[in-house]
């Protein structure tokens, strides 16, 4: 059985690498859409670590409603990295503020950041997961939905245009050399005599 080619990918990879080795994968344009549309939903989603085992989790429980390119989800979901997660996730607390509307004041959590390690400090930590906690999960899930469904019908729509561009390449155009009279062959004909 063959092995499909490494990608070589890395959490840092260029957004550029990134796509090119989502257009690249062999597999229906259905498919991979909906693949990185689920990873990017993913993706925003405050799960880094574990977000590819999520996409695992989810191919197994709707194997039997749809399949979707596990590669590309894989792939898509790289757009939380260390690099974009904190701007990421500021943008889901702030979705998930303005939904449950009401904000954690940032002076709170610099106050919780530096009180002395005790009890009353892990009550506080406590609280600061539910303050800042719910907001961004909700929002994370807001915006990885709305991200994941404006995400498939660009895909798909990339994948149409990268895979026409690479089946109808525009013919070469051969241009003949200039016109050059050809040599009258002369064929030598044997005589025989009878």
């Amino acid at each position: 059985m063959e092995r499909p080619p490494k990608l070589g990918l890395k959490w840092y990879s260029s957004p550029r690498k990134l796509l090119r080795a989502i257009l690249m994968l062999d597999d229906s344009r259905h498919s991979i859409a909906l693949g990185t549309a689920i990873g990017i939903g993913i993706g925003m989603t405050p799960t880094v670590g574990i977000q590819m085992l999520i996409v695992l989790l989810v191919s197994l429980l709707t194997r039997r409603l749809f399949q979707f390119n596990i590669i590309a989800a894989m792939i898509a979901v790289y757009i939380s990295n260390p690099l974009t997660m904190v701007p990421i996730y500021y943008f889901d607390y702030q979705v998930g503020s303005l939904l449950m509307d009401g904000e954690a004041p940032l002076s709170r959590l610099s106050e919780i950041l530096h009180n002395d390690a005790n009890l009353a400090w892990w009550n506080q930590i406590y609280a600061l997961l539910v303050e800042f906690g719910w907001p961004l999960v909700l929002g994370s899930l807001v915006i990885g939905c709305v991200s994941g469904l404006l995400t498939y019908p660009a895909m798909n729509y990339l994948l149409k245009s990268f895979r026409l561009e690479k089946k109808v390449e525009p013919p070469k155009v051969v241009t003949p050399p200039e016109y050059v009279p050809s040599r009258k062959r002369t064929t030598v004909t044997r005589q025989t005599t009878h």
